[in-house]
């Protein structure tokens, strides 16, 4: 049936539902990004926190010998300044990344059409829908599995260093930083391959429901082609591509043309004639342009090595009553044999590759 949406969406429709600021989106994505770079900065600033840290739990000499408030004082300093140069990057990366994990899926996108009120978004009914819709079924089913996935994962890395956690009473303040860094270190990884699989697999099945939301039927393709055809920008950008065709093909015609008749620069006549050519027993107009058109056939006619005549009315006549791909009007006939005589004679009797 003509109704049921089995075609792909347009570039019209794509264009519409990303200017109503419907694009697909991965949240799952974003979190892969912001885990992999929150990763990629304890493996970089790692050891500094950990001399940080380690400075705030060992309390410097120098506070032992001061009175207890300015101990204090100096302590509570000490330690909001070391926080901050801690906490500070954390947040500046989950910022950046957040902006950038939303730019990458869908670039810069400024939707003023999300922020407009709508009845639909007041209405109970519409809500309650929404909420046992298909969609978020899904993604409660994504999210449950997702949370199942992760829980075995890091169980089964627990479970892997609990020999060496039994061992922590017994280490020193630096192992048990040490045996934590390493534990650490390994969830880390574990958990950003985990978030990298599940971020890629989500954004691939976000822009799949995408395009299958934005499915057309038969009947909505037809009508949105029957309304693009009344656009006259659609017009204009048809009417401009054809004369850009138009424009190449004189220009690569001028290539096999016997000879190139200017007047003498922004008008160009390309001719094909052969005397021993039964298909051309009148020559032949291959292609005509003028302005840039023509300077263009001029350049591909001489790096060609055809021949260019200058002759101002014959150029100027055959633009205004000849037409491409027919033979020369009648009128024409004297003008042009003098002017293939001369090519004749110019090329001489070795290049006249015309069977004369």
């Amino acid at each position: 049936m003509s109704s049921e949406k089995t075609e792909q969406p347009t570039q019209k429709k794509l264009r519409d539902a990303r200017r109503k600021g419907d694009v697909p989106k991965s949240k799952d994505f974003t979190q892969t990004l912001l885990i992999l770079s929150l990763f990629g900065y304890l493996i970089g600033r790692g050891k500094a926190m950990y001399e940080s840290l380690t400075g705030l739990i060992l309390v410097p000499p120098t506070l032992m010998d001061m009175p207890f408030d300015s101990a204090v004082s100096a302590f509570t300093h000490m330690a909001a300044k070391e926080v901050a140069m801690i906490v500070a990057p954390f947040l500046v990366i989950v910022l950046a990344v957040g902006i950038f994990g939303e730019m990458i899926q869908s670039g810069v996108l400024l939707a003023f059409e999300k922020l407009k009120p709508s009845g639909k978004k007041l209405n109970a009914l519409t809500n309650l829908k929404q909420i046992f819709s298909k969609k978020n079924f899904v993604e409660f089913l994504k999210s449950t599995l997702k949370i199942v996935f992760l829980s075995v994962l890091v169980y089964k890395v627990l479970m892997n260093a609990l020999p060496q956690l039994f061992t922590l009473p017994r280490a020193g303040l630096e192992g048990v930083f040490s045996a934590i860094s390493t534990l650490m270190l390994t969830l880390l990884i574990n958990v950003a391959l985990a978030y990298l699989v599940i971020g890629l697999a989500d954004l691939a099945w976000q822009r799949f429901q995408h395009r299958t939301q934005l499915k057309m039927s038969k009947d909505e393709v037809k009508r949105e082609y029957k309304e693009m055809e009344g656009d006259p920008h659609v017009k204009g950008m048809r009417r401009r591509l054809q004369r850009e065709m138009a424009t190449e093909g004189s220009v690569k015609r001028a290539r096999n043309a016997t000879v190139v008749v200017t007047n003498p620069t922004h008008v160009a006549i390309a001719l094909y004639y052969k005397q021993d050519d039964p298909d051309s027993p009148l020559p032949l107009v291959l292609a005509k342009g003028e302005g840039a058109v023509a300077e263009a056939m001029i350049r591909e006619a001489r790096d060609a090595g055809v021949p260019i005549v200058q002759n101002i009315p014959l150029a100027r006549g055959m633009l205004a009553d000849a037409t491409v791909d027919e033979y020369i009007p009648e009128v024409f006939l004297e003008p042009v044999a003098e002017v293939l005589r001369f090519v004749r004679e110019m090329l001489g009797p070795h290049d006249r590759g015309d069977g004369s």
